[in-house]
């Protein structure tokens, strides 16, 4: 990787990233380390510092803000619910499905669907942004499609669907994309820096359902999302994990700027920084599956995820390829944060 280009004084984190997401020079490359809740507990006990100090101590550029509708339990406080009614296991460290509102319903008419400008929606987005303007801010939309309507039917019965009543299956996406679609114009008018979008289409080896589908279904409506900060002139990351590159083109041609987590075990990173760097950029890349948790892995797998994703030092915004969970050594982030400081991250 070419040495970082000499700048008059430091870049602020939000414009280190906003240049790394442009493929323009930088002083150094932006990173990026996010973590489970109860990982984020364990860093700040390891590192010495409150839970408020832990992204400045990894050294994080970036910060995404959500909506914050009123809290809503199970009466077991076993389930949480979501803005949208699907219902997730409190009891897990990841994400793991519980209720699926839609699982035994068609009818979408009258499916209490969010309020997209309902008051205070954004309130804590507000103050984030303010605080925090030095950040390159996002709005998450995490669980923003494909994986939105499996919450809401169930995965499963989802999947088939598609294939036997697809044109169900486009009005309930339909739906999910005009309520995305109002709250990302609100968050661009709150002023962030750009658009993250989270929606899972791959598996290990493999995506989860046809190109020709995800083209029928998904594409179209995921370009409306993208639209939105695109046509503003902001940069659009997607998280998409597992192997999606029949579709890396159509991504391309839809707007998104960067990809995220760019697992090396999935997506071979010589072959994407050569078919896509000039057309790409990265986030992520030091794989939490199988290099994280083994420390003496950690340094190599950082330093060569920069040599491949960021040959001419920039083009990448560098970190763990998903978020921390408690089975990642402590020793290993501290490694990787001193392989930062070798990159001279």
């Amino acid at each position: 990787m070419s040495s970082a280009r000499a700048f008059p004084l430091p870049l602020t984190p939000k414009e280190r990233v906003r240049r790394v997401l442009y493929r323009e020079p930088v002083d150094r490359l932006p990173t990026q380390c996010n973590y489970t809740a109860k990982m984020g507990k364990t860093l700040a006990e390891y590192f010495k510092v409150s839970l408020a100090e832990l992204p400045a101590r990894l050294g994080n550029h970036l910060l995404r803000v959500e909506v914050t509708p009123p809290r809503r339990f199970r009466e077991d406080g076993r389930v949480q619910f979501d803005w949208w009614g699907a219902g997730w296991s409190t009891e897990t460290e990841g994400y793991w499905h519980s209720v699926a509102p839609l699982a035994h319903s068609n009818d979408l008419a009258h499916f209490p669907w969010p309020e997209a400008d309902a008051p205070h929606l954004l309130d804590d987005a507000a103050r984030s942004l303010e605080e925090h303007g030095q950040l390159f801010v996002m709005p998450n939309f995490g669980i923003c499609l494909f994986e939105r309507a499996w919450s809401l039917r169930g995965f499963d019965r989802l999947l088939v669907n598609m294939v036997e009543m697809p044109e169900w299956v486009e009005c309930l996406l339909d739906h999910i994309t005009e309520v995305q679609v109002r709250l990302a114009q609100r968050f661009l008018d709150l002023g962030v820096d750009g658009g993250y979008f989270g929606d899972d289409y791959g598996a290990q080896h493999s995506m989860l359902f046809s190109p020709r589908l995800w083209r029928r279904l998904i594409k179209p409506r995921l370009a409306r999302m993208f639209a939105v900060y695109r046509n503003a002139g902001l940069p659009v990351i997607l998280h998409s994990d597992g192997d999606i590159r029949p579709i890396l083109p159509d991504l391309v041609e839809i707007g998104v700027t960067a990809l995220n987590p760019v697992q090396p075990e999935v997506l071979d990173h010589a072959w994407l920084s050569r078919e896509f760097g000039a057309s790409l950029s990265f986030y992520g890349g030091i794989s939490t599956q199988v290099a994280m948790p083994k420390t003496e892995a950690v340094r190599e797998a950082t330093l060569e995820c920069a040599r491949q994703l960021a040959p001419s030092g920039t083009g990448l915004i560098l970190g763990p390829s998903h978020r921390m969970q408690s089975d990642i050594p402590p020793r290993s982030v501290e490694a990787m944060l001193e392989a930062f400081r070798e990159l001279g991250a």
